[in-house]
């Protein structure tokens, strides 16, 4: 697995911070960032309008027209987006931190794997850099970083929620740009002598400066190593030991590990391990979940044990089950789980993941607990008939009621009365697990 396969959510962001507004000046004062933007590569530049009631093909007539969506009491925002991969978007900012005006400028790029792309990382970060130049030129910069979002996400920093703010620095990022009151707190011979790959002075006294190359090897040794000595060179009281300790543990986050998940339940820990991705802690729910075994599937019978259908009707309980619960399920859920309306057999898992994941377990009342309990035995029933050739034995009691499968009668409402009795349960009595247990033993049975 490459680490872009592992931090599937990566992505690049670039931010750049300013004490003029230039929104609050009118178009005329927007138009040379309009420029810078509209200069981006084709492979980087948006085409739509986002931040207005509805997305727009952008131009600079149309933003003009609707420039008055962007502002809300004090605060304007411009969201500007590419409608094709990568998926880029750039974002101009104005708002107020202690009655002083703040602008920003960002950009962000997903996957991050675009800035690897063999052959063209030193070409796209060249462009980036450019991006920074042309802004500097045209808006005096206070603070600025280029990184992975990651990354900065997992730092340090203890303001890495308002970076606008004046600060100490904690961190050194790929992307470095300091303003003119920086630079002369620091001192700007200090800053100049700084252990850098790029180190160049911007319009306005900022300083611009690169830990590496491209920011595309950011947790690797070498860039980590850089990264540390940049800030132990800013930081003199800092230890570059400790300082390097530090980085190189958060590099691990970003280190794949092999996912040697239960097979009956793997796609359920996979959807999550990715969702929490590597801010969420997924090198330690992958460690976990390699360990976590579902208890074996105890909702059968012996077929000779099962009892007969004690219905009136037994073809009229059997079309109950999988034409009114059934589809009662997909009406449930088809637009936050959309795989059970394919039918196919990776609705389970989708199904399954949604249940725990949102926890319908713990928060269901009594009344929705009974209506979905007959939705789910009677989806995960249908899958037993329709793909492993079950056969429905109904009952008056729902979780009696079997579907019988070679030698064995499978319990599906019952099973789904379990997966629904708390939190954990959707995980530990999934349907996936009956399901594949199910067709283990029909396979088995057959070969006898």
């Amino acid at each position: 697995m490459s680490p872009d396969e592992w931090n599937k959510s990566g992505s690049f962001h670039l931010q750049l911070f300013s004490h003029i507004r230039p929104l609050d000046q009118g178009f005329e004062a927007l138009e040379p960032l309009l420029e810078v933007i509209e200069s981006l590569s084709d492979e980087l530049r948006p085409d739509r309008i986002h931040h207005t009631q509805r997305v727009l093909k952008y131009s600079r007539q149309k933003l003009h027209q609707r420039l008055h969506e962007s502002h809300t009491d004090t605060n304007t925002v411009i969201r500007l987006v590419r409608s094709q991969p990568p998926a880029v978007g750039v974002r101009l900012y104005g708002w107020e931190h202690d009655n002083q005006p703040i602008s920003s400028v960002e950009i962000s790029i997903s996957p991050f794997a675009f800035l690897r792309e063999p052959g063209q990382s030193e070409r796209r970060a060249g462009q980036l850099v450019a991006f920074v130049r042309a802004i500097a030129s045209r808006l005096p910069l206070t603070f600025g970083l280029g990184h992975s979002f990651t990354d900065l996400c997992l730092g340090t920093d203890p303001r890495k929620e308002d970076m606008s703010t004046p600060r100490p620095i904690y961190e050194t990022f790929w992307l470095n740009v300091y303003g003119s009151a920086m630079v002369q707190a620091i001192g700007r011979q200090r800053l100049l002598s700084t252990p850098s790959v790029l180190m160049e002075e911007l319009p306005h006294g900022a300083v611009l400066w690169l830990t590496r190359p491209t920011p595309a090897d950011f947790d690797s040794e070498e860039a980590r190593l850089a990264q540390a000595r940049a800030l132990v060179h800013l930081r003199p009281e800092l230890l570059l030991d400790s300082t390097l300790a530090t980085l190189r543990q958060r590099s691990l986050e970003f280190v794949p590990i092999l996912m040697e998940f239960d097979p009956d339940v793997a796609d359920i820990l996979r959807k999550e391990a990715d969702f929490q991705g590597v801010l969420g802690g997924k090198r330690s729910l992958v460690e976990r979940f390699n360990h976590y075994h579902p208890p074996a599937v105890s909702e059968w019978l012996p077929a000779s044990q099962a009892p007969a259908p004690d219905v009136d009707n037994v073809q009229a309980s059997i079309d109950t089950y999988e034409d009114l619960y059934a589809e009662q399920l997909v009406a449930l859920f088809h637009t936050d789980v959309p795989q059970v309306m394919e039918g196919t057999l990776e609705a389970l898992p989708h199904l399954d993941w949604h249940l725990w994941h949102a926890g319908w377990g713990k928060s269901l009342s009594h009344e929705q607990r009974e209506t979905l309990v007959p939705a789910l035995g009677a989806f995960l029933g249908r899958y037993l008939v329709d793909v492993l050739g079950g056969r429905w034995v109904p009952r008056k009691k729902l979780e009696e009621a079997a579907v019988i499968i070679g030698d064995r009668a499978w319990l599906p409402f019952l099973r789904a009365r379990h997966a629904l009795q708390s939190q954990e349960a959707p995980l530990d009595y999934s349907c996936s697990q009956l399901f594949r247990t199910a067709q283990r033993l029909a396979r088995a049975h057959s070969l006898l």
